[in-house]
């Protein structure tokens, strides 16, 4: 399914980026930011090195480096595409799809 940019961008803005995260990984503030441990399955860490920007809405691994948004976090660790990650987020923030 193709959905617009416009509509794209309202479930982006419906998502809540650090309550997404802690499904998968306990984050503790930590200045502006947000840290746990890396909660990608090839990313092994005993010290946290995840940083989650709840400002920006964006991730980033000081280990494995990856890095992104919501859409790009459930793509690397559920393994959805695009159009799966933009349903699947839809759904939780219970925006119709088109």
């Amino acid at each position: 399914m193709r959905f617009d940019s416009e509509f794209i961008e309202k479930v982006r803005e419906s998502t809540n980026l650090v309550d997404l995260i802690s499904q998968y990984t306990q984050l503790k503030r930590t200045g502006s930011n947000l840290m746990g441990l890396c909660p990608f399955p090839d990313h092994n860490e005993k010290t946290g090195s995840f940083s989650v920007s709840d400002q920006k809405q964006v991730y980033y691994c000081f280990g494995c480096k990856k890095s992104g948004n919501a859409y790009t976090f459930l793509q690397d660790y559920n393994g959805m595409n695009f159009p799966e990650a933009v349903e699947h987020l839809a759904n939780r923030s219970s925006i119709a799809l088109p």
